[in-house]
């Protein structure tokens, strides 16, 4: 688990760099728009609209126009996802291995279903 939590974190500060955001601000960037972005959108197909997508899209860019400091958000929100990550300690979960599971396994896992679902319900 380890090597999978470098590779993220590896890749997350080189989206850092080469972006000139904060590691911060691209994590929360990826888990709380990115990612769910992908799943409305996977979602939207299995309905057949595009309404969900367009929805998360205008909510998520009005949330971050609104946001009067974007890195000091990113700080706050960073730290109470640790703080969840730790919590998993209670069921013999170190944060990184709580990291992988949820910010990893999880969603590859929801991608992959949502994607199943899809090609059942074309054929």
């Amino acid at each position: 688990m380890n090597e999978i939590f470098d590779l993220v974190y590896n890749f997350l500060k080189w989206l850092s760099s080469t972006t000139g955001l904060t590691y911060r601000e691209v994590n929360i960037l990826v888990y709380f728009f990115l990612i769910p972005s992908l799943f409305v959108y996977l979602v939207g197909r299995l309905l057949r609209s595009k309404f969900p997508i367009l929805v998360f899209l205008s909510l998520s860019l009005i949330s971050i126009l609104i946001i009067p400091d974007f890195e000091r958000f990113s700080d706050r929100l960073f730290e109470k996802s640790v703080d969840f990550l730790e919590w998993f300690e209670i069921i013999g979960l170190n944060y990184i291995q709580a990291s992988v599971i949820i910010c990893v396994f999880i969603p590859i896992l929801l991608v992959g279903l949502l994607m199943c679902f899809k090609r059942k319900n074309r054929g």
